[in-house]
């Protein structure tokens, strides 16, 4: 925690370096960055929101004059794992959010370099604006979320890991040195965006969920816009039949049938996924507004076959290998589940068909199926959307707050447990078992996704809603939580992140791994002024 006199000499020197409306000390100020959907509370001195790289140079060599620890963030909304809270108190928050250059997009190599402010929607436009055949590699979070800041925490695409496609990465370090990794460091080096290791060590490992630095510009990987595109559907009707669905998905990658992650969500995450959307066709459709109305967007799922587990994968590809993977899917999961395959034309098609006899009852409800099922099917093409984050609310039953853009800013309140799962359906399921009966002793139900990152393992999100107004639900949420976090870790299936809250839970001060990573902060920030106690003992 930061010395009072050493923070307000800090500040001093800040604002001479910023400017005074770069450096945000008023209390009412600062409660804009400690609000948290989480939950959490923490305490900050200052806020800093840096321009440049030069900045960022001049926040850390005041910081390690002082001895006053920072805490950088890119956007801030890491909901459900501390939102812009810092993991210990006194830091100042360094806001990298007005750091957002686009540097360079590169159509030919399918890349661009970009600063931790660029948000996926700002890239998307601009690939839009300039018509560039690139794809990018979105999350199922809101369209206005960091794509460095999500990478830093090693977040997981539609498409691939985001930590995979990232190099060249310029950083200041805690010891207030600036390097970049791979090739950048050599000058005027034309394979520095292409080859990510460079020569030597490979340092790009060391600074994904890691405290040694802040980094002020990447190179992130886009991929190329493929000939055909297609999302696969695929929903089965029982509990019992979610490890024939896990297995047959694994012996498709495997065969190399689709390359891209599969998500499959239990019926919870459909339903808080899908049932604020369908509300909102309702609403547009005349229907009022109330309890009444969403019971009957519950109903239009239920109707919809969405059961106790539904699959979305994209598929990308020529015509020839989308005809393939379709055939191949079908002989895969046809004898136990229902597969329905999407493309633009599908949707286009049946959008004007329905729209065109919307005055059929049936058919409209058809209609409004369809265009709340479109956002989410957008994210297997690449696309992202803002319409994710009613889940958030649906989920708490904060149903005041669906139009609201920021979570941390609601009623509601979301936790996350994200363990690694081996790819095999009974272990799978086991692990889903224990996590519903963990949730429903505290009176919780557990929404749950298991995502096919690759032939080995599989990325559980499992996520917690709680009404934050509720002080012992609250508690609850909490204490759920931790208990199953320090679950997963016991029964060998650690989290690959944890928020604020839980850095407990996988640091251990006599495991010579996380001694090494100690040994390197010592060595890369000596007075421990970036992010303390961030996925490290010190």
């Amino acid at each position: 925690m930061a010395n009072p006199v050493s923070a307000s000499e800090a500040i001093e020197f800040w604002k001479r370096d910023l400017g005074d409306a770069a450096v945000i000390t008023d209390s009412s100020d600062l409660d804009n960055y400690t609000r948290s959907v989480c939950a959490s509370e923490r305490q900050v001195f200052a806020v800093l929101k840096p321009s440049s790289l030069e900045q960022v140079q001049r926040i850390v060599a005041v910081a390690n004059k002082y001895k006053v620890p920072l805490y950088p963030i890119s956007c801030g909304k890491q909901w459900g794992m501390g939102s812009r809270l810092p993991v210990t108190n006194g830091a100042a928050i360094v806001d990298l959010s007005g750091m957002n250059r686009i540097i360079e997009i590169n159509a030919q190599y399918h890349y661009a370099v970009i600063e931790p402010g660029v948000t996926q929607r700002q890239l998307l436009d601009e690939i839009k604006k300039k018509q560039l055949p690139l794809m990018l590699n979105v999350t199922g979070s809101t369209s206005d979320t960091s794509l460095i800041g999500n990478t830093m925490d090693r977040g997981v695409g539609y498409f691939d890991t985001r930590v995979s496609g990232i190099s060249n990465m310029e950083i200041v370090l805690g010891n207030g040195e600036t390097i970049q990794t791979g090739f950048g460091h050599f000058k005027n080096a034309k394979t520095k965006n292409l080859y990510h290791h460079g020569v030597g060590p490979s340092l790009d490992g060391l600074f994904p969920q890691a405290n040694f630095g802040i980094v002020t510009s990447a190179c992130f990987d886009l991929m190329p816009k493929p000939d055909e595109h297609m999302a696969a559907i695929i929903k089965i009707d029982s509990q019992e039949k979610l490890p024939k669905l896990i297995d047959a998905l694994v012996g498709l990658r495997s065969r190399g049938i689709f390359h891209s992650i599969a998500h499959v969500g239990n019926q919870e995450r459909s339903y808080i996924t899908l049932a604020p959307l369908l509300y909102e066709q309702l609403i547009k459709a005349g229907e009022p507004k109330g309890e009444a109305t969403r019971e009957k967007a519950i109903g239009m799922l239920e109707e919809g076959g969405f059961g106790p587990w539904s699959a979305a994968i994209g598929i990308l590809g020529t015509k020839d290998q989308l005809k393939l993977a379709k055939k191949e899917i079908k002989k895969a999961v046809g004898g136990f589940s229902k597969t329905m395959f999407l493309n633009d034309h599908f949707v286009e098609k049946a959008q004007r068909f329905c729209s065109a006899l919307s005055f059929i009852p049936a058919v409209k409800k058809q209609l409004m199926m369809i265009n709340a099922v479109e956002p989410v099917y957008g994210f297997t093409r690449g696309e992202a959307t803002d319409k994710s984050l009613k889940a958030v609310y649906w989920a708490a039953g904060d149903y005041e707050h669906l139009e609201e853009s920021d979570p941390d800013n609601s009623d509601s309140g979301v936790l996350f447990c994200l363990p690694i799962i081996p790819a095999a359906g009974g272990e799978v399921q086991a692990v889903v078992n224990d996590t519903r009966d963990t949730f429903a002793r505290y009176g919780f139900e557990a929404a749950i996704t298991v995502n096919l990152m690759n032939t080995k393992a599989m990325e559980g999100v499992v996520s917690l809603a709680f009404d934050r107004r509720n002080i012992e639900q609250t508690k609850a949420a909490h204490a759920c939580i931790q208990e199953m976090e320090a679950r997963y870790v016991e029964q060998g299936y650690p989290p690959y992140r944890v928020g604020i809250n839980s850095m407990h839970h996988i640091l251990d001060d006599s495991d010579p791994f996380w001694m090494t990573v100690r040994d390197l902060k010592k060595v890369l920030d000596p007075n421990n002024i970036i992010a303390p106690g961030r996925y490290n003992l010190i």
